[in-house]
């Protein structure tokens, strides 16, 4: 007997390569509406044995699924190419992906820095209510399953080839890309996938670079304090600036001010790091004059009440930390301020793909129409790339994943 085409055997209307937070939000989304009935058979391919490792693992096992307040402030948080997602994100805001969760049954929470996170504080609850919304849907999920070359529609035939490592072989009517970009590569999205895209549908891919990750600085004097916060920064480097809470590492900074400013630092550049972002060198100096004659505590106490930085920071900017301030002199308050107002520091470099939470870069945009997520190049297939793998990547807080659920949304409707 004649063996049968593997690929009448395997036949989609829709293929799903990527089961991450993209690719989830893609398949659970149908389930809310009516409308955007996908037929035929439907499937997710994710090469690693479990599905959603980065949505486990967001707002440290806590999952900042989005961000508060109007979505119009979003734009901003997405660097230069935030302008050009504008519709996307007014199509499918935040209000609309957090109204969604709630019909699936994670109840959320505001915290007071507008972060929105699942009220249970567990990742878990969206991974779950993600996967069986798209099980309601009909979507079959395939673990293990490497696509390894896409093979376009051809005149003749309107269905797309995907061949996977074991060299067999579907076909679907519609692919949907939502492979990541290369940060946390354990996780599956390792960046190997762009290789494919650039080779099958000679697709262009901005550089790739780590993006929301630590900054590293050279002889960092600062290791033992591993561990210290602060509420409120301002890091700039040449033109860019960041502001937010940091975090002292073992060998340099982390916290939302030094991740949003990490993609555009490299080894060798200086960044200039102001404690007290309210409050220049001169006018901390005139305070600390004009309190230093009536003044009789220690020089690292008075500093450290009238800054609210950490007592064991400003012990270690200041030499003799308990010396009365009433006995220092003016070079050396000048010196403690500076220290604290715009210290500059020799970076050595940012954390790597392992530490790094997003991608800088990716499928260029122009190649796509934002409108529906689908590629302009290739207009004989319908081939829709959505989430991390495209050359968008916003600031800690939720944004990346409201990304994520509105690029996949748009992908759904057209």
């Amino acid at each position: 007997m004649k063996e049968k085409d593997p690929a009448i055997n395997n036949s989609y209307g829709c293929l799903v390569i990527g089961g991450g937070a993209a690719g989830l939000f893609f398949a659970a989304g149908e389930a809310m509406r009516d409308d955007l009935h996908i037929s035929g058979r439907k499937v997710i391919l994710e090469k690693t044995p479990r599905l959603g490792q980065k949505i486990l693992m967001s707002g440290g096992g806590s999952c900042n699924i989005t961000h508060g307040g109007r979505i119009k402030d979003f734009i901003g948080r997405y660097g230069k190419n935030g302008k050009l997602i504008r519709t996307c994100l007014y199509r499918h805001s935040n209000l609309e992906l957090m109204e969604m969760m709630r019909s699936l049954g994670v109840p959320l929470t505001e915290q007071s820095d507008g972060r929105v996170f699942p009220k249970s504080m567990k990742s878990s609850d969206i991974l779950n209510a993600l996967l069986s919304a798209a099980r309601q849907s009909g979507w079959e999920i395939r673990t293990g399953c490497e696509v390894t070359r896409i093979n376009e529609a051809a005149p003749e035939s309107p269905l797309i080839r995907v061949t996977l490592s074991d060299s067999s072989v579907l076909t679907a009517e519609k692919l949907v890309i939502a492979t990541g970009g290369s940060s946390y590569p354990s996780t599956g999205s390792d960046g190997s996938f762009f290789g494919v895209l650039e080779r099958d549908l000679g697709l262009s891919t901005v550089s790739l670079k780590p993006a929301l990750a630590p900054v590293y600085v050279q002889d960092f004097e600062y290791e033992d304090l591993a561990g210290v916060s602060f509420t409120d920064v301002s890091v700039s480097c040449g033109k860019h600036t960041s502001r937010g809470a940091a975090l002292i590492t073992h060998r340099g900074f982390s916290g939302p001010a030094m991740l949003h400013i990490s993609e555009y630092v490299n080894a060798g550049d200086e960044i200039v790091i102001n404690y007290c972002p309210d409050m220049d060198s001169e006018s901390m100096l005139e305070r600390v004059l004009r309190d230093q004659p009536r003044s009789t505590a220690g020089t690292g106490n008075y500093i450290s009440s009238v800054t609210g930085l950490p007592k064991s920071f400003v012990n270690k900017v200041i030499d003799a930390p308990e010396r009365k301030l009433s006995s220092v002199s003016v070079s050396e308050l000048r010196r403690i301020v500076s220290r604290i107002t715009g210290f500059r520091y020799s970076v050595s470099g940012t954390g790597g793909w392992n530490d790094a939470m997003v991608t800088a870069g990716g499928v260029s945009l122009d190649q796509i129409d934002l409108k529906s997520m689908r590629l302009k190049t290739n207009a004989a297939s319908d081939i829709r790339i959505i989430g991390e793998a495209l050359d968008i990547n916003g600031e800690s807080g939720g944004y990346n994943l409201q990304f994520a659920y509105s690029s996949a949304m748009t992908a759904l409707e057209k």
